[in-house]
Formats: structure tokens, sequence, C-alpha cells
């Protein structure tokens, strides 16, 4: 039988149809036979069997294979050309027909209970696919082919259990993924579809990509930072090599069994399979907890035409030796891409955006906003890190003096870092990272807080701000851990890491008396070690300078002391708090303001207060309603008599 022209030009699912009614017939033709020659038993497994039974069965031949049942001739396209891209051959491709068919015709169902003498199975047992592929299950070589390193298994086409059975029991299956690409249907699982990056650009030119030790074969690892364009390095050698568009994951994006990762590394091969497409394995922005190690160990076991991106920190255990480093542009290279691929964007993010690769230029938004804070604002981070786009400048902190200066050159300091410690090469020896770390030491509501916003907000990058309250924990080695999340969520990101009232972690050691002094001194010691290796900017504060371990003091690269405002610094804060009602205060109504000694913190709580008791009464902010705001905080600030005889009139 085969099929005719109108047949080989119709749809997909009417040849399925066809191929399904042949073999259908053809199986139904062996039952017959079998029956006429007194095979089969008269009870099935899983539903009792007799002693009479297992004795006919025992004094009977074990079925034969048999040549002829599938229909070669009536393949479907979407089946055969499987062969052409992947490693099998036609008795791959008839096993995979055998365990599909019955989640394309119901039929099969009842069919393989028959010919399994099962009444539980209702897919092909291996010995029954062997067998209708004209193959013994007694040859070596048909049995390899469910070994969990042959194409079947470790391209994730077959699923083959229970492990409780002998390998000839063992029901096969065909995944839900694999049938509807039989189907026509291309649509990935819902878990990788999620975790699919888009890359529609062209590829950048050689001369854009800094020097990388070249790929040899595949799979491959490549380890490299954020900013030194690892998927277009490894996008490049899939287009050069085999001239087809890779698959790009982002692993970050889904759930990672630790205990099992074979599972998820059998469903990512099954889409490299049946897309016909290599995949890069984006792990860089991972957790520390994401079994990476066990994932590289699977995809080279099976020799899988993947490459894995992971981040330079990131322990591989022994495959560190067979992965190749990417170095971070210099800073003219980078200048360069900013150049070509984000000509309307602030030039000098290019001196301090050293995270961001090419695709996040070619992706920046069109309304002009920061790209580095359009990135920290798209990524995924845990709640220990809260992400602050900042809303005020250098320029809105009212800061004379030293202080002023120390804050400029901080911002000087995070800007020209790559000229100064990689083309200059003064960067310090031992484990020092390339990043800046500063102490803010000052009363509260000196501004400490906001110039560390207003550093972010110079520097056009996010705010990192610390949740010290999920920081800490009672049990040994959780508070390490917790920070170690901290760090490794930001230091992949462009942006300045905040830890505010950071004497609570940061406190100076003490000689041990018992177990909780040790592991006391454990945490600030960890601190210590982890603070110097950080390549981000890192501010911290303090109303207790003095609480401060020395060794951490002696680590900063500045400590800046924020003074408590004099009579013409608060008169410039009020002004500035009261910014939005020119019309209801002079001059000389600042100054009278100015009188009160109170910090920035509780000026511009004052004038919050004011702006609400305005509010409920239907009206703009009135002197009135400012000198009782004034009046709430200097209670507040724990003072006696107010100097109401300053303030005659306002009421």
């Amino acid at each position: 039988m085969t099929m005719s022209a109108e047949l080989e030009q119709s749809h997909e699912a009417e040849r399925w149809e066809y191929a399904l009614n042949l073999l259908a017939a053809r199986v139904g033709a062996l039952m017959g036979a079998d029956r006429e020659s007194g095979g089969g038993a008269g009870h099935r497994r899983g539903s009792g069997l007799s002693t009479e039974d297992v004795e006919r069965e025992a004094s009977s031949p074990a079925p034969a294979p048999v040549p002829g049942l599938i229909p070669w001739n009536a393949l479907p396209e979407s089946l055969t050309i499987l062969a052409e891209y992947l490693p099998l051959d036609l008795t791959d491709l008839a096993i995979v027909l055998c365990a599909a068919a019955p989640s394309l015709d119901s039929r099969f169902e009842r069919f393989y209970v028959v010919l399994n003498n099962d009444a539980d199975a209702r897919g092909p047992l291996v010995s029954t696919a062997l067998r209708m592929a004209g193959i013994s299950p007694l040859d070596s070589q048909a049995r390899s082919r469910f070994r969990p390193d042959a194409p079947l298994m470790a391209l994730g086409l077959l699923d083959v259990g229970p492990s409780s059975r002998a390998l000839v029991s063992r029901v096969i299956t065909v995944p839900e993924r694999v049938v509807a690409h039989l189907l026509g249907d291309p649509t990935p699982e819902p878990s990788i579809l999620r975790a699919l990056v888009t890359h529609d650009h062209e590829l950048l030119d050689p001369s854009l990509l800094p020097e990388a030790p070249p790929i040899t074969e595949l799979p491959a690892i490549l380890r490299g930072r954020p900013g030194s364009a690892s998927i277009e390095q490894a996008r490049r050698y899939v287009l050069d090599t085999v001239d087809v568009e890779p698959l790009i994951l982002d692993l970050s994006m889904i759930e990672v069994d630790q205990q099992q990762p074979s599972a998820l590394v059998r469903m990512m091969c099954r889409e490299v399979a049946l897309s016909s497409q290599p995949m890069i394995i984006d792990c860089r922005m991972c957790s520390a907890d994401t079994p990476v190690i066990g994932l590289v160990g699977e995809f080279m076991d099976l020799g899988a035409p993947v490459i894995i991106v992971t981040d330079i920190r990131r322990d591989l255990g022994t495959w560190t030796r067979r992965a190749l480093t990417l170095s971070l542009p210099s800073a003219e290279l980078r200048a360069a891409w900013w150049s070509a691929l984000a000509p309307n964007a602030d030039p000098r993010l290019a001196q301090i955006a050293t995270h961001i690769d090419p695709v996040d230029l070619l992706r920046s938004n069109a309304e002009g906003d920061s790209i580095i804070v359009s990135r920290a604002r798209g990524s995924q981070r845990k709640s220990r890190v809260t992400t602050v786009t900042p809303s005020v400048r250098l320029a809105d902190v009212v800061l004379d003096g030293f202080p002023a200066i120390q804050l400029n050159e901080l911002v000087d300091r995070v800007r020209y870092r790559s000229t100064v410690l990689d083309e200059w090469r003064m960067r310090p020896g031992g484990s020092r990272g390339r990043g800046v770390t500063a102490l803010f030491a000052g009363e509260s509501g000196t501004g400490k807080s906001m110039s560390a916003e207003a550093l972010a907000g110079e520097l056009n990058v996010p705010l990192f701000s610390v949740d010290l309250a999920s920081i800490v924990d009672k049990y040994i080695g959780e508070t390490e851990k917790n920070l170690e999340e901290v760090f490794r969520a930001v230091e992949n990101e462009d942006g300045v890491l905040l830890f505010d009232e950071a004497d609570a972690l940061f406190g100076k050691r003490s000689d041990v008396s018992d177990a909780r002094d040790r592991y006391a001194n454990i945490e600030v010691a960890y601190l210590l070690q982890r603070i110097e290796s950080f390549d981000g900017l890192a501010i911290l504060t303090t109303n207790l300078r003095a609480n401060l371990d020395e060794a951490f003091q002696r680590r900063l690269d500045m400590i800046v002391d924020f003074p408590e405002p004099d009579a013409a610094g608060r008169k410039l804060i009020w002004g500035k708090a009261l910014a939005g009602f020119p019309e209801a205060f002079t001059d000389e109504d600042l100054e009278t303001l100015a009188i009160l000694d109170i910090t920035g913190g509780y000026i511009r709580a004052a004038a919050i207060s004011a702006a609400y008791k305005a509010a409920s009464q239907g009206e703009r902010i009135q002197r009135r309603h400012v000198l009782s705001g004034a009046k709430d905080e200097w209670r507040k600030s724990g003072r006696l008599n107010f100097p109401d005889h300053a303030f005659v009139g306002w009421t």
C-alpha cells in the first residue's frame, strides 16, 4: 500500500491519520493471527493470573518480532524530518511512532493492552515496541536505545518507566510537547517559553566585540560578567558555525529542582532537538543556590549543543577547567558601543556602565530614561533589596564646604575607575574589587540617606536599599548567607548599594566570652572581606561612627561627616521644602523659620505635616500650617520651650 499523490500534498494531520489507520490495520491482523494460533493469555496482568495461566505462558515461546508492521512508506514528514537533523535511525522512528500512537488515536490503548498482555499498560512496553519494529528484545543494540545517554532518551523524546520494572516491561510514552511538535505546533513548554529571550537585532560588527578565547566545540562554557558581551560572543559563534539563530534562555526565570536537575536538562535538550537550534543558557542572574554545577555536568554528559554562560564568580567545580573566561571591554570599546548603539543616551553613562551589554543598549527605551535604571527596574530581585529610581540630584542637597567636595569626588571615583584601575593599572592587590565604599556619618536628619539617593541620581543609576530586618537572622550562618544574596543581587548591576544604619551590621568585634560572641565576630569578619571585594558603589550610613569596627573604617575609600545645618543652611532647606508655595512665604519668613535649631530631616517632616493640615482644611499651605508642623517636629525631637515669641502673628 503506497500513499497517493493527493495524500502527499495533504495536511500533516491527514497524513498522520493515514499512517495510524495503516498501522492499526496491521496490528489488528497481528492480533487475529495470534488468536488463531492460540497465542495470548486468557487473563491479563493486573487482573490476576491463575496457576494455569502462568503454566501456559511458561510453556509457550515468547512473542516473535514481526517485520512489516511499520508503514515506512507512509510516515508523516514531521516524523521523518527528525532523522534529518537528529542522530536517529529508522528503528528510533518506529519506536517513536508506536509510543506516540495512543496520544493520537485512543484505539491504540486497547491494542496495547492485548499486545502487552498487561491491563495496566496503556502504552507499548519496550518489548512490544521492539517486536512491532521487527527487532528482538534480546538484541543488545536495540536495548541500548533506551539508555539515558541514547538519543531518544537524552533528547527527551521518550519517557520510559516505572524504573521498578525490568527494562522490557517498562511502558514507553511520548511527552505531549513532542506529540504537539509532530502535529505542527512549535510552541515550547510554558516554563521554557517564559524564559526565552528574543534577540532580533543584527550581529554586532566583530570590531565591537572584545577579544575572547575561541570556542572549539559544543557544549561549551563561557564565564563572564554582564558587560562582557558574552551572549553576543556565543551568538556569533553559533551563527558563524551552523548559520542558525540560537535559542537564548534566561535560566533565572525557571524554577530549578536542586535535587533533580536532570528533568530540566531533558526539557531543554528536547527544545533544542525539536527546534533544531543550539541553545545559549544564561546563568549569570541565577541565585546562589541554583545547581549550576549539576546542570553543566548533565549537559556535558549528554554532549548537548548548548553554550552555558555563567558569572565569573560562580564556582563550577571541576568544570572550571573547561570554561572560557571573557574579559570586560576597555573604556574605549565601551564608549564605541554607546556611540554606535545608543547615540541619544547620556555619554557619561559609558564611563560607569561596566555591566551594560550591547543588547541592553539596543533595547533602551525611547523616552530617554537611563538605560541603567531601566535595566535594573526590569531585573528580578528578592525582597532583601529595594530598587529606588532616584528623584534628587546633588544640587538638591543643601551641603557646603568639605562634605560637598567629598560627594563630588565620589562621583569622580565611580566615573573614572575604569581609567584608573584598568587602564592605568592602579588596582590594589589581593582580593580588593573595583568598587568604591564610603561611610556617611552624622546625626539623624542631616541628609545622609538623601545624599546617597542624590549620588545615584547624579550618576543616573538606581539606588539599591538593603532591608536590614531581612538580613539579620538568629540562626548561625544565615546572616552571612543573606548578605551574600544581597551582594550577588546587585553586583551585576551598575548602581548604588545603600546600607542604612550600618552599625547594626558592621559593629566592633568584641572579646570572645561565649559562642554568641564568636559567631558575631565571624559575621563582622565576613562583612569586612565581602565589602572589600564588592565591585560597585556601596554607601553605609550611621549615627554612631564610633561603633564601627576600626578594620572596616580602614577599608573605606571615603568617610563623609555630615554636620548639623547652621542658620543659613536651615533657611535654604526651608526654602526648598516650601518651594511650591512662593506666594505664602517671604524671605523674612524663611529667616524666621531658620531660627529653629533642627536638622533637615525634621524640616522636611514639618513641611509634609503642614501640607496635610492645609489639605484637610481645603486650603493651600499658609504660615499657620507650617508653624503647627514645626511645633510637632520640635516636640518630636524631645525639646521644650518652643520660641513662640519669634512667630508672633503667624497664627
